[in-house]
């Protein structure tokens, strides 16, 4: 999995390019965001768009980061999901949880 940051204003964009799953992609995740908190930087959206599988590891990595970024005063916030991870946040009742976004623009303004 392939990850990259990018700044939009006070919004920092974390594009995911591969699964998110558990071993190195997992570990990265919860590397960059833990990185990203201790620099300041609490208002996260994660871009799911390159994201074609989400294992419960993965689920747990982004459940961290939303819990981390609160702790913090910040926000976690989805966006681009696809079908699979759309159905995998409604059956674990998570898409009541993370605020969903189809467009980034809408989602950086949403912060």
């Amino acid at each position: 999995m392939n990850l990259k940051t990018t700044e939009d204003g006070r919004v920092t964009i974390l594009t995911l390019d591969g699964d998110l799953v558990i071993g190195e992609p997992e570990s990265t995740f919860k590397r960059t965001v833990t990185r990203l908190l201790e620099d300041g930087k609490v208002n996260l959206l994660v871009d799911l768009k390159g994201v074609g599988f989400l294992d419960s590891s993965g689920l747990g990595a982004l459940v961290r980061a939303l819990t981390s970024a609160q702790k913090e005063g910040g926000q976690t916030k989805l966006l681009h999901a696809g079908p699979q991870i759309r159905k995998l946040l409604e059956m674990t009742k998570l898409d009541s949880v993370f605020e969903l976004h189809e467009d980034q623009e809408t989602a950086v303004s949403s912060f």
